[in-house]
């Protein structure tokens, strides 16, 4: 889902490490935000182990206190309670060339690009450029069609 991509990597909540991992053995400059310390350390020990400690970089951080604007490609494992404060943090942070892949639990009001893998397995992508792109499409035909003040509902 991330194929011809380049840019920076997050991965928020990212675990045992093994996406900024394998992303910086993609040749990504990968980053990963996790609150658990243990798994920070053991993150870094592998990245080091595996040679990409250059590239793959492990901060202990709540992802409510990091802005991930400087991100061009944005991993989630999310959990359905944070799935739609996070869809509107990233959507105020993010630039339009941003691809989110959400592993497990999709965001609630964006529409995916792309889906794969079925039930705990399923994977969605959404690019910011398509999202916005309707969005602003919506105001346009406001506009023209003297609709302002009127919300554009995503399913």
């Amino acid at each position: 889902m991330l194929q011809h991509r380049r840019g920076p990597l997050v991965d928020i909540g990212s675990g045992d490490g093994r996406i900024v991992i394998a992303a910086a053995k993609e040749g990504f400059p990968a980053v990963g935000y996790e609150l658990n310390p243990w798994l920070v350390w053991y993150s870094r020990y592998r990245a080091w182990r595996e040679g990409v400690h250059g590239s793959a970089r492990f901060y202990i951080s709540d992802l409510w206190k990091v802005t991930f604007a400087q991100y061009s490609n944005v991993v989630i494992f999310g959990v359905p309670q944070m799935m739609s404060q996070l869809e509107k943090k990233l959507e105020l942070e993010l630039e339009d060339d941003a691809r989110v892949i959400a592993c497990r639990f999709p965001f609630p009001h964006w529409t995916p690009d792309h889906t794969t893998g079925e039930g705990i397995d399923t994977v969605w992508a959404y690019d910011m450029s398509t999202f916005r792109g309707r969005e602003k499409r919506y105001k346009q035909l406001s506009h023209v069609y003297g609709l302002e003040g009127c919300h554009l509902e995503t399913a």
